[in-house]
């Protein structure tokens, strides 16, 4: 199976292979089509997690940090 990979700046499977100079022993390099992006850092998925629920939307509100949750100077790891 062959996993998808996702543009790191826009979140779409928008991304092409670049052209690489440097030869086989270096990262691949991508490029996307949608928004620009042009690196060598990508998100790669399983096809499976590619298809989002619509029916369950990400919430930002719930990945807030309380302030009462960080930790003081004085506490040990």
């Amino acid at each position: 199976m062959v996993n998808i990979r996702i543009c790191p700046k826009c979140k779409e499977a928008t991304l092409k292979s670049g052209f690489n100079v440097s030869g086989w022993l270096a990262p691949n390099f991508v490029e996307c089509q949608k928004c620009g992006y042009a690196g060598y850092f990508y998100i790669e998925i399983d096809p499976e997690d590619y298809k989002l629920d619509p029916e369950d939307p990400i919430d930002p509100e719930d990945y807030k940090l309380d302030p009462e949750d960080k930790l003081s100077d004085s506490e040990e790891f």
